[in-house]
C-alpha cells in the first residue's frame, strides 16, 4: 500500500508538466530581465531617453505655460513611464545580435517567447521605479492622502508599464545589429504619440489624443489627483481597458513576429 501511494504521488500529469514548464520559463525570464538591467540600464541611449530627456523635454513645454498643478505632475509622471519603459527593451536584440551574445542565449533551454518576455520584463521594472519617485513628490506637494486614489495611481503605473514596455519590444523586431538603427526607430514611433497626448495641457483641448495610449495614463493620474476623468464618469474604466488591450494586443504581436525574424538575426 505504502509503495502504491508513493507512486503515484510520483505520477505528473500532462497538465501539471506543462504548468511546471510554463512556470520554469517565467522564472528564466525574469533571470534575463536581471541581466539586462545590470548590463544596459547605464547605456548612452537608455540613460538618456529614459531619465534624462524625459525631465529636460518635460521643462522645455511646461515653463512659462499656465498649467494646473495635478496636470504638471501627471505630465511629468506619464513622460517618465513611457520613456523608461520603452528605453530597454528596444536595443536589447540589436545589441546582443551585434556582440554574439544572442547565439548563446538561444543555446540555453529556453525559447523564444522567455528572451522577449525578459526584455519586457527589464523595461517593466525600469518604468516602475523611476515613475515612483515624481508621483510620490507630487502626492506630498499637492497633499494628496485619498488611499482610494493613490492605490489606482499605483495599479495605473503597473498596468502602463507593462502596456509601454510590451509596445517598445515590437519596436525590435526588425532583424539589426546596429542600436543606433533602432534608437532612430522608436525615436520616430515615440515622440508622435507623447505630442498627441495630453502631457502639455488638458486631454480635452487635444482632439486626436485619443489615437494615443499615453493620453489613458494621464488621465488616471488626473483623475487621482483632482477626481474626475476626462472621459466622463466611466473613464477610468475605459482608460484601464485601453492600456490592458494595447499591451495585451503588442505582447502577442512581439512574441509572433520575433520568433519569425529569429533566424534572420544570424542570416542578415
Amino acid at each position: 500500500m505504502n509503495n502504491a501511494t508513493k507512486d503515484k504521488k510520483s505520477i505528473v500529469t500532462p497538465r501539471e508538466s506543462k504548468l511546471n514548464q510554463f512556470l520554469s520559463q517565467i522564472n528564466r525570464s525574469f533571470a534575463i530581465s536581471k541581466k539586462n538591467v545590470k548590463i544596459y540600464y547605464n547605456k548612452g541611449p537608455v540613460a538618456i531617453q529614459g531619465i534624462a530627456f524625459p525631465i529636460i523635454l518635460f521643462f522645455a513645454f511646461t515653463i512659462g505655460r499656465q498649467i494646473e498643478p495635478p496636470h504638471v505632475v501627471s505630465g511629468l509622471v506619464s513622460l517618465i513611464i513611457f520613456l523608461t519603459s520603452t528605453s530597454i527593451a528596444p536595443i536589447v536584440f540589436p545589441w546582443e545580435t551585434r556582440d554574439k551574445t544572442l547565439e548563446k542565449l538561444i543555446t540555453c533551454p529556453i525559447s523564444i517567447k522567455t528572451i522577449v518576455l525578459g526584455d519586457i520584463w527589464g523595461s517593466f521594472f525600469f518604468g516602475v521605479l523611476f515613475s515612483i519617485f515624481p508621483l510620490i513628490i507630487g502626492i506630498v506637494l499637492l497633499s494628496l492622502w485619498n488611499a482610494l486614489n493613490i492605490g489606482i495611481m499605483i495599479v495605473a503605473i503597473i498596468v502602463a508599464a507593462f502596456a509601454f514596455s510590451c509596445f517598445s519590444s515590437i519596436l525590435s523586431v526588425p532583424p539589426s545589429d546596429t542600436p543606433s538603427y533602432t534608437m532612430i526607430l522608436t525615436i520616430i514611433v515615440k515622440f508622435p504619440l507623447i505630442f498627441l497626448s495630453g502631457i502639455f495641457g488638458s486631454i480635452e483641448s487635444a482632439p486626436y489624443s485619443v489615437l494615443s495610449p499615453v493620453t489613458y495614463f494621464t488621465d488616471i493620474i488626473n483623475f487621482g489627483f483632482t477626481g474626475s476623468s476626462a472621459f466622463g464618469p466611466l473613464g477610468i474604466l475605459l482608460d484601464f481597458a485601453v492600456l490592458l488591450t494595447f499591451g495585451f494586443g503588442f505582447l502577442g504581436l512581439s512574441l509572433y513576429f520575433h520568433g519569425k525574424v529569429l533566424q534572420r538575426r544570424f542570416t542578415a
